[in-house]
């Protein structure tokens, strides 16, 4: 037919050898919902790695990669890969072609420990996982503060840099990545007068309204700009409006990164005004507190020799988000 797309359809089933009874995703995971969940993420990441490399459009995955379509699997000679091969039209939109997702089993082990399991692909135990602390101890403790700027670089972030010299303080700065190249410089600049770079998003969207796969790309290109610019890439996230739920967490987890928030607001973003954003920022300051604070407003860099000068004579010093927390556990939130 004129116009038509071709579909190219692939079946595929695991069995029991002794039984001849197909062995369906259900078989492995006895119907966890938690462990379903796990193995659907790691495909729609694959996916979506997938087809960034292809330098396809993005696709709606939570729509197209679901519980029902991975009922079936393969799996490797070898029993370290899950695998599901999608012919061309028969998941994905025919412009996509053909391919084969695939999940590491190291990546769901922990999920998949039954009989049918072990059998099939002699899964590794996982490490017993050691619990998340749900208040870090501080790696320096004493009256340390981390000052955190969001949303740069910007036309302003130089002039910090050198203020932040003047006093002999650290900070940390969360970057956008799409602003990242066209300021390699700056960017490099950060990183080598001893500052921590932070990954903020490629262009700050509210990270749980997107699919996995938007966020993954979200996470993924900024800290691509980022490692292109310095070599170095981010072990710290920022979701942009502190905006974060079970799924971002997990994107940022399985990238090795933790979630950095916020105990000292300075809306500075609402108040232009240096001196009210300085009295706020000195007003909430403790020993351990991470203040936030945007590095794309005048008013909010000509702040901070006040706020320097000021908590320096309350004899506080001024550390990364790395001096400051130390080892941070991937996936957990801070503070």
């Amino acid at each position: 037919m004129h116009g038509a797309h071709p579909v190219s359809l692939t079946h595929f089933w695991t069995f029991d050898k002794k039984s001849g009874e197909v062995i369906g995703l259900d078989n492995l995971t006895e119907k966890s919902e938690e462990a379903i969940k796990a193995i659907v993420t790691a495909a729609r990441h694959d996916v979506a790695q997938t087809i960034k490399q292809r330098q396809q459009p993005e696709a709606n995955l939570d729509e197209m990669i679901t519980k029902e379509t991975l009922s079936n699997f393969t799996i490797t000679d070898d029993g370290n890969t899950l695998t599901w091969p999608i012919g061309q039209a028969s998941l994905l939109p025919s412009a996509y072609g053909e391919l084969t997702i695939k999940v590491p089993t190291t990546a769901v082990a922990k999920y998949l420990q039954n009989s049918t399991a072990q059998k099939l692909a002699n899964f590794p135990k996982p490490p017993e996982p050691k619990p998340a602390p749900a208040a870090p101890t501080p790696a320096n403790p004493g009256k340390v503060i981390a000052l955190t700027f969001d949303d740069g670089p910007g036309p302003y972030t130089a002039q910090l840099l050198d203020i932040l010299d003047q006093y002999g303080a650290k900070a940390t700065f969360f970057l956008i990545g799409s602003k990242v190249s066209g300021q390699a410089s700056v960017v490099r600049s950060i990183h080598a007068r001893g500052h921590q770079l932070g990954n903020h998003s490629w262009s700050h969207p509210e990270l749980p309204k997107l699919s996995v796969g938007q966020i993954a790309g979200e996470i993924d290109r900024t800290n691509d700009a980022i490692k292109q610019a310095t070599g170095v890439k981010p072990s710290i996230l920022r979701p942009p409006y502190g905006a974060v739920n079970g799924v971002v967490l997990e994107q940022i987890r399985a990238r090795g990164m933790s979630s950095i928030l916020w105990s000292v607001d300075t809306r500075d973003w609402a108040d232009r005004n240096s001196d009210i954003v300085c009295s706020r920022a000195v007003a909430g300051a403790h020993p351990g507190a991470i203040i936030l604070m945007h590095d794309i407003h005048q008013t909010s860099v000509g702040a901070v020799p006040c706020i320097l000068s000021a908590l320096k004579q309350q004899g506080y010093s001024f550390v990364t988000i790395q001096t400051m927390l130390g080892t941070m556990t991937p996936g957990v939130g801070y503070p």
